[in-house]
């Protein structure tokens, strides 16, 4: 059983761990003229009029492991969020039991 992964409860892991969050730089004041000419990074995510916090809420769920590697293959393949999928299919889930 060496290839057994550690069970790590997604509850108390912090979110942060998967931010792609690039390091500040360190500011000396040698390179702190150098850091005005410096462009910043450019931002890939698509933002809204609100902020991300406000409209969405996070939860936890467990889901089978063939289904989230497909979700997580076509979110690659499609360029979308999993989140963008997900919400996809829950209002498309929703609609087809309102209509019973």
């Amino acid at each position: 059983m060496g290839n057994k992964k550690t069970f790590v409860n997604p509850l108390t892991r912090s979110s942060e761990e998967d931010l792609n969050i690039l390091p500040a730089p360190q500011v000396t004041p040698a390179s702190a003229g150098d850091l005005l000419i410096q462009k910043e990074y450019p931002s890939l995510r698509k933002r809204g009029s609100k902020a991300f916090e406000k409209t969405h809420e996070r939860f936890t769920g467990w889901m089978d492991k063939q289904l989230k590697k497909q979700l997580v293959k076509l979110a690659n393949d499609e360029g979308v969020s999993k989140t963008s999928l997900l919400n996809e299919a829950i209002a498309d889930l929703l609609k087809k039991h309102m209509h019973k």
